[in-house]
């Protein structure tokens, strides 16, 4: 016979993708682990930049008084700032488009009867207590009561004072009210006037005087050519908006990114062992790789209780749902059968048992086979791996019939390859081989 060749194994795809299956311990760990990790990077990164939006190092930096007062004071300002974003938020007024704002706007004239005579003793001028007086009756309470009654309007009395403003300039006054529906700028309008015409009945008692109305016009707060460029600009920015910075949390799109990292990584880590791997695999290997018949082969592994071993047994039931389970038993006669059938074509009545790894074999099973061969008329010689025991090789030449027991996912392939070579270089007969699985 001639020396076994080089061996170029085939990936079987099938195999390839049990395996994978079968670590799914290992996969919930890599993703559990780098979900960690990617979220934990991404966290402490935001926070630096948290720490460091508010000038804030206090494991390295020591404050003087000054330093503190002005980081109080920042903190401070912050708070005005966060105060003042809320009123943006719920104002009545923040909500009216300011390029679309419609107002009101009534101005008055106080012509008062006031007269100065150089002849005569003078009383004082109480225009501008007029005026004051005019000017605190339609901030006050009282007066944004009645007209948020009679115009029925869903706001609250702070409000009011936001939405009308009044200016006073020597005897002019003029009044300006803010809101969103046009319609009801009118019934606001007349009830201001009907409302400036009794106090300026009352107010005579101060001093005699007119309240002339000057004008009455509804605005919408911006032109017809400021409206078409402003409908025309598609990129018109309202005004710069402070940047606020969140404050740091754990970021669940890193997390699903590190754990779909973690579950790649040790599929990649999973398939690069399956074909990169220096051992035997599968029983099914020993006629691809070495041209030698497999005689059988025998699951010896004492099964551990792992945590959910229960999906391992059921991923293995599908994997070998078209294999019929043999008992450990079953398994042993089966080889005993196939080689007393070998040795009687041949006319054998003695072989060698061997193997890279023999030290290794289950004590218990290889008595039970030698026994069941010993039954069967068939003496059995056993020794240590015969590429590197001269004993062995020795003892297995004369007797000239080799039987080899190797250990799926223990046996070197190279190991293997060297006996075989070794045992055909001495004419040696292979009857063939037996996996432990």
């Amino acid at each position: 016979m001639g020396t076994q060749e080089k061996m170029e194994r085939e990936i079987n795809l099938v195999e390839l993708f049990w395996n994978i299956l079968i670590g799914w311990r290992q996969i919930i760990c890599f993703a559990a682990i780098f979900a960690v990790l990617f979220g934990g990077f991404k966290y402490i990164s935001d926070r630096k930049s948290y720490n460091t939006s508010l000038n804030i190092d206090e494991g390295e930096i020591t404050l003087t008084q000054d330093e503190k007062e002005k980081i109080e004071n920042a903190k401070i300002m912050s708070e005005q700032i966060a105060d003042y974003q809320k009123y943006l938020d719920e104002s009545i007024l923040m909500q009216i488009d300011p390029y679309k704002k419609p107002t009101i706007e009534l101005q008055y004239y106080v012509e008062s009867d006031y007269t100065y005579n150089y002849t005569k003793d003078n009383l004082n001028d109480y225009t501008g207590s007029l005026m004051s007086l005019y000017y605190n009756y339609i901030r006050s309470g009282e007066m944004g009561d009645k007209v948020i009654e009679n115009a029925n309007l869903s706001i609250k009395q702070t409000d009011y004072s936001e939405l009308c403003f009044v200016s006073l300039n020597g005897s002019t006054m003029v009044i300006t009210f803010t809101w969103p529906e046009q319609g009801k700028l009118d019934m606001i309008s007349e009830f201001i006037k009907s409302e400036l015409e009794r106090k300026e009945a009352d107010f005579q008692e101060v001093g005699a005087h007119k309240l002339k109305s000057q004008l009455d016009t509804l605005k919408s707060g911006m032109s017809e050519q400021e409206l078409e460029l402003l409908n025309s600009t598609n990129d018109l920015e309202n005004g710069i908006q402070e940047k606020i910075i969140p404050k740091p949390a754990l970021d669940l799109k890193y997390m699903i990114l590190g754990a779909i990292f973690g579950v790649v990584l040790i599929c990649v880590w999973i398939v690069c062992k399956v074909l990169f791997t220096i051992r035997i695999q599968n029983s099914g290997e020993v006629c691809s790789l070495f041209n030698v018949r497999l005689l059988g082969e025998i699951n010896v592994k004492v099964k551990k209780k792992r945590f959910l071993s229960i999906i391992d047994d059921k991923l293995l039931s599908i994997k070998n749902r078209r294999k019929k389970k043999m008992s450990p038993e079953e398994q042993i006669k089966m080889i005993v059968t196939n080689i007393v059938l070998s040795c009687e074509r041949r006319k054998i009545d003695c072989i060698y048992i061997t193997g890279s790894d023999y030290e290794k074999n289950d004590e218990v099973v290889m008595t039970q086979i030698k026994d069941e061969l010993k039954s069967q008329n068939i003496h059995v010689k056993e020794g240590g791996n015969i590429f590197y025991d001269a004993e062995s090789l020795k003892k297995c030449t004369e007797t000239g019939n080799i039987v080899f027991v190797e250990h799926n996912g223990k046996s070197i392939y190279d190991e293997i390859s060297n006996e075989i070579n070794l045992a055909r270089e001495q004419n040696n007969y292979i009857l063939g081989m037996v996996i432990f699985v």
